[in-house]
């Protein structure tokens, strides 16, 4: 999985009262998270952080000032403050599928609404929610997360997992979680999270052509990372089309998961003999190496089918960021947005 996939938004705190036990621990780390955190002054001053480290909150700041004043992304009190992790990941997130079709397993909760995932602090709370969740027969996922948004609910802090990132990578996730922050559909998780991965990608982009200028190495790869991510998109898109068609067509068929694993590999090979070539980043060098099955396909499909369209809604808009977010933010009070997104563009 790459590593745009693994930088997921989670609203573990937003829970029903039938899940009180899942309520209590995740409060608990939520909280305890959250008092953990500590200025970047007191951080820049800390003898025991590394310079690197260092570089990285200076160069969070910038990005945070930018992504407000430029892209018309709203002021949060978000990443200004740093919290050391014990571990790589800060949440560990499920998704699950059912095997026969391209339908994603949900769980509601309050605020954001039905969300085809679950994150947990504990690897070891996620692993028997998968485990269970396979006990059901559905496909199932689990992977490590490096970044959340609270929405603007809590002051959501710098976390030691997103400083191992590159600096594109960290730069394209600041601007993604406060897309977030600005931006959040209810009952809408897969526009949401194509809307804010657009608007990281391109910001990102914009971010280092206005800061650094010219043809600057850092300009140029953030360019290659944006067209690849253009590249994969529209793979993805066409093969899960596909996929869905194949579903349909072979419905109650009892050669089904036979016949789905053959496809699977197909998919596999498509990847290697056509999409991979066009890539000029290692972003998604590894999609042909993994295990797939319906929720791996439905991340996918989570954070990057059809991100042409807001392509497509960004250049209508004269590549102007105050109306692009206006326009989305009047999209917003549809009961349809991917369905007025498609007639805006069209």
């Amino acid at each position: 999985m790459t590593k745009k996939i693994l930088i997921y938004s989670f609203f573990i705190f937003f829970l029903p009262s039938c899940q009180l036990g899942y309520l209590v621990k995740s409060s608990y780390y939520q909280i305890k998270l959250l008092s953990q955190r500590r200025s970047f002054e007191d951080a820049l001053k800390d003898p025991n952080i590394d310079d690197e480290t260092k570089r990285k909150i200076r160069l969070i700041s910038v990005v945070k000032k930018y992504a407000e004043q430029k892209l018309s992304l709203i002021h949060t009190n978000n990443y200004e403050t740093f919290v050391l992790l014990d571990d790589k990941y800060v949440v560990y997130a499920v998704t699950a599928s059912y095997k026969d079709r391209l339908e994603a397993f949900t769980w509601s909760f309050p605020i954001v609404g039905k969300v085809p995932y679950k994150g947990f602090f504990k690897k070891t709370d996620a692993d028997d929610e998968k485990a269970a969740l396979e006990n059901q027969n559905l496909d199932v996922m689990e992977r490590g997360v490096s970044a959340y948004s609270t929405l603007g609910w809590f002051s959501d802090p710098l976390l030691s997992s997103m400083t191992a990132f590159d600096d594109h990578d960290l730069v394209e996730t600041v601007i993604h979680e406060t897309t977030h922050a600005t931006l959040y559909i209810k009952n809408n998780a897969d526009f949401n999270e194509r809307l804010a991965t657009f608007v990281g990608n391109q910001g990102m982009e914009s971010f280092y052509e206005e800061t650094e200028g010219g043809d600057s190495p850092n300009i140029a790869k953030a360019h290659l990372i944006s067209e690849d991510s253009k590249i994969f998109s529209q793979f993805i898109s066409d093969e899960i089309k596909k996929l869905e068609k194949f579903y349909s067509e072979n419905k109650g068929s009892a050669t089904l998961m036979d016949d789905r694993d053959k496809t699977f590999a197909l998919i596999k090979s498509n990847f290697d003999q056509s999409c991979s070539l066009k890539l000029k980043s290692a972003t998604f060098k590894n999609f042909s190496k993994q295990k797939l099955n319906n929720a791996v396909f439905l991340s996918y499909k989570t954070y990057y089918q059809d991100l042409t369209l807001f392509q497509k809604a960004f250049d209508k808009l004269g590549r102007d960021w105050p109306k692009f977010i206006s326009h989305f933010k009047e999209i917003k009070k549809s009961t349809d947005p991917a369905k007025e997104l498609q007639e805006f563009v069209q």
